[in-house]
């Protein structure tokens, strides 16, 4: 199993996930003004960018040569484990957040 391949896949994932709960956090803060539902949208959307910003800097270290590969493939593992984990815990949020 390539794990930089699959953690770039859950990573697209939480993207996804966060964009459902970002406009779920925005149709809520119309109806409701206040700071925490403000901030909810904030936390969502620095969320956005941190899994973007993964998916461009690892496949921009994937691609950099095979000196750096190994030490790619040695964290890969790891990264798709947080990534795997993230994805529970947002389509949990994801959920929770539509009823």
């Amino acid at each position: 199993m390539d794990f930089m391949l699959a953690a770039a896949v859950a990573a697209l994932l939480n993207i996804g996930l966060l964009g459902g709960i970002v406009a779920t956090y925005v149709q809520n803060m119309r109806l409701i003004r206040s700071y925490f539902t403000i901030g909810l949208v904030v936390v969502a959307s620095l969320f956005v960018v941190q899994n973007i910003v993964i998916v461009i800097f690892w496949s921009t270290l994937y691609m950099a040569g095979p000196s750096i590969k190994n030490i790619i493939d040695a964290a890969a593992p790891y990264l798709f484990s947080i990534n795997v984990a993230q994805s529970a815990a947002l389509a949990v949020l994801l959920w929770i957040t539509r009823r």
